[in-house]
């Protein structure tokens, strides 16, 4: 018997029944039943389910199946036999298998189950939900229950028969005023109101409808819980929240604001405005929906939030508009930093209801290797005291306090649904400073959740839902020009994907994903629609680089967040596959690069926290030679692994300053003289991706190259040593951060990133 199965039969000995969704299983009889009610299912699809419940998240490969299904010395068809056990399955689940909720297929392999799962431990008890054991996807400690989750019987049915019974009993008590308008009038308000709230749940409706190709880029409710007031690129507007009817908000003149927070009075905003293109500072302002000039609150500030009775502002602020906390008057008068996380990252304040503290989500910025780690935290206005009273790296950046006792905040699912966020609601006891351990689950999508506002009574809530993916799009190069060929999609899922290099005979992109839940390399012909495994780390990998002589591929390997080495390990696989090998093993190391032959040059970057430098170091990608330091270094600063080494091993291109504020500049360094050159790049706000051309002359910069409302503009340049500059690409959805060349300089790998956006109400959390 195979270790998993072994595992399974060894695990289902102690457990008689599970729970999920609206589903109860009984693992004794063979039973499945909906809110109560029994569905019919077949034995193979069900015993594919105790399987897939067993596993815990994990998958159960096709070959598994079965074994379990089919005994050794069965002949059958299987592949049909599983397929149309799986199909019979999802039917009684009422599953889909292009969105699944329960059951997903990770194709050539095998299925898993991804809706989490109370389980019932039969511990001397007949009953098998004698004892609930839940397991949560982000394997948290606390204990959770899912608000929308139906109970195994009929509420209606339970109030109707209690109801029967007291008026049967009032109609005895009739004579007794006393009994029949008190005790007894209590005890039925009572019953009706616990069953009124076991019924009651989530509501969620969508606010806008703007397609894939126009994302809204902000959105807040109005106090009142009338209005939304959103953003596109097309500019800002104004809906109805019952009716829908939407107006758009005429703004002065290249004034291209985008909503923050409202005033009380539902009548004024305050929003922020990139007015400076070439910087990515924002500015705040405080309009009204009625008309008139915009009013200047702060040169430099987002992420903005009312206090409820409309007296101040809390804003973020720093180099990258995150690392500082602070607040001003209503006016925009005394401002003042009250909050500096150094390089930690703040997401948007949460007032409380007597405006007294704020909530916040930070960012704990712990090395390039590691995982950040987030952390809920209380600043006391009073003190000037702030508290940490939750940490949980899946946390998002935003929360919501919508009573003087609850917050509600998102959390990211576990793999292989990362990238998705859900909310979740806690008790929040203040004086001590902590959550409630029973925290409750709100939502279950597969979005993004940003963009929280709340109705001043705290009955609806408005949150901005985003998709964003990466995807790698192949385009050719025009010969004698820097002009680009529209543009084709390469690879073809719904995960993140992001190239880094081209293999030697320009016939295949290397390139990083998480399609199957870990981040993997993989490596896929430019004619094929599907990629080749290559890489299968369970730690966590970097980017494939080749060697010079193009047969083998370099790949970093990390630790996990959850161990404490900060080392990064260099390996080697060939190019075609096979056993991975040892380069080199260090701290510190965020980047690695070779040229091509006739060089057989490759450096790595690695940071010195003791004396502040970033310094460069050759190698030899055999990991027979030992590494040599090169001669020259930069000061260390955030984002300095950004560098790219050119094809003939003799230039170091970088940003000049790591500072968003600064102007843009390229620095390039020759390797052998140490001399530098600078190339100012102003049309680019906020450089992204750096790539050498193939021929060494030219560097090719993705990045932001504007601010609006619809956020940064993305961008393409072509930036040539002698200092010219070629736009190549502009303003494009999706937006193309950076471009690796192929080796003969014909084409570009491109990565995408597409975005799409909307404004959901919540209602009955």
């Amino acid at each position: 018997m195979h270790a998993v199965e072994a595992s399974l039969a060894t695990r289902s000995t102690s457990r008689t029944g599970a729970r999920f969704d609206c589903f109860n299983v009984d693992l004794s009889s063979n039973e499945l039943l909906r809110a109560g009610k029994r569905v019919p299912v077949q034995e193979q699809p069900f015993q594919i389910l105790r399987l897939l419940l067993e596993a815990e998240g994990r998958v159960v490969t096709r070959e598994q199946l079965r074994f379990a299904l089919w005994p050794q010395d069965t002949f059958v068809d299987f592949e049909h036999g599983v397929n149309t056990a799986v199909k019979k399955l999802r039917q009684a689940l009422e599953d889909s298998a292009d969105r699944p909720k329960f059951i997903e297929t990770l194709p050539k392999l095998g299925y898993r189950f991804i809706t989490p799962v109370q389980w019932a431990a039969e511990i001397g008890a007949n009953s098998s939900l004698a004892h609930v054991v839940p397991i949560s996807p982000a394997a948290r400690a606390w204990r959770t229950e899912v608000a929308t989750q139906s109970r195994g019987w009929n509420p209606k049915l339970v109030v109707a028969v209690v109801v029967v019974g007291l008026l049967s009993a009032a109609v005895v008590l009739a004579k007794n005023k006393y009994l029949s308008y008190t005790r007894l009038e209590m005890l039925l308000s009572r019953v009706i109101r616990t069953a009124q709230k076991k019924t009651t749940t989530v509501t969620q409706r969508r606010l806008s409808t703007n397609p894939a190709d126009t994302p809204l880029t902000s959105g807040v409710i109005s106090p009142d819980g009338k209005y939304l007031a959103y953003t596109d690129e097309s500019g800002f507007y104004l809906r109805v929240v019952e009716g829908g009817e939407t107006h758009r908000i005429a703004m002065p003149k290249g004034f291209d604001p985008r909503p923050e927070s409202w005033y009380p009075d539902s009548v004024n905003l305050v929003v922020s405005w990139f007015d400076n293109p070439s910087k990515s500072a924002s500015s705040l302002w405080k309009i009204s929906v009625l008309g008139g000039a915009p009013v200047k609150l702060a040169d430099r500030g987002l992420s903005a939030r009312v206090s409820k009775d409309g007296s101040k502002i809390a804003f973020l602020a720093g180099m990258w508009d995150c690392e500082e906390i602070w607040l001003m008057d209503a006016d925009g008068s005394r401002p003042r930093k009250v909050m500096d996380g150094g390089v930690d990252c703040f997401g948007a304040v949460a007032w409380s209801p007597d405006d007294k503290q704020f909530a916040y989500v930070k960012t704990v910025i712990a090395s390039d290797t590691e995982r950040p780690g987030k952390q809920i935290g209380l600043y006391d206005l009073t003190s000037g005291r702030s508290q940490e009273i939750w940490s949980e790296a899946r946390l998002g950046d935003e929360l919501a306090w919508v009573n003087p006792g609850r917050l509600i905040y998102a959390l990211e699912e576990a793999d292989p649904n990362q990238g998705d966020f859900n909310l979740w609601s806690a008790q929040l006891d203040v004086a001590p400073g902590h959550l409630s351990s029973s925290p409750t689950r709100l939502t279950s999508d597969r979005t993004s959740a940003s963009n929280f506002s709340v109705s001043a009574d705290g009955k609806r809530m408005a949150l901005r839902r985003s998709t964003s993916q990466g995807d790698i799009y192949l385009s050719e190069i025009e010969p004698g020009t820097k002009r680009l060929s529209k543009a084709r999609r390469l690879s073809l899922n719904d995960r993140m994907d992001w190239p880094t290099s081209w293999t030697s005979d320009n016939n295949a992109v290397l390139f990083l994903s998480d399609r199957d839940g870990p981040t993997h390399i993989f490596k896929q012909l430019i004619s094929e629609t599907q990629p080749e495994l290559l890489v299968a780390a369970s730690d966590i990998v970097r980017a494939p680089r080749l060697t010079p002589d193009g047969l083998d591929v370099l790949y970093g390997v990390s630790a996990k967040p959850d161990q404490s080495s900060s080392n990064l390990r260099i390996m080697r696989i060939p190019v075609s596959g096979g056993p991975s090998q040892l380069v080199l093993e260090g701290s510190g190391i965020t980047n690695y690069e070779c040229a091509r032959l006739p060089s057989t040059f490759c450096i790595y970057g690695q940071a010195d926290s003791e004396s502040g430098y970033y310094r460069f170091f050759s190698f030899d990608p055999s990991g027979i030679k030992k590494t040599e330091p090169l001669p020259f270094k930069m000061r260390e600063q955030g984002g300095s692994h950004n560098w790219s080494l050119s094809p003939d091993g003799k230039y170091i291109v970088t940003p000049k300053s790591q500072n968003p504020y600064d102007e843009p500049v390229l620095r390039i360094t020759n390797v052998s003289t140490e001399t530098e050159k600078y190339i100012s790049v102003p049309q680019m706000g906020l450089m992204i991706g750096l790539d050498w051309a193939a021929d060494s002359r030219s560097v090719w910069v993705g990045g932001y190259m504007g601010r609006g409302a619809s956020g940064a503009r993305s961008g393409l340049l072509n930036v040539n040593i002698d200092g010219t500059v070629t736009v190549a690409l502009k303003g494009l959805n999706p937006g193309v951060l950076f471009a690796v060349p192929s080796p003969d300089g014909h084409r570009l790998a491109l990565f995408g990133n597409t975005e799409s956006s909307n404004m959901w109400l919540l209602e009955n959390f």
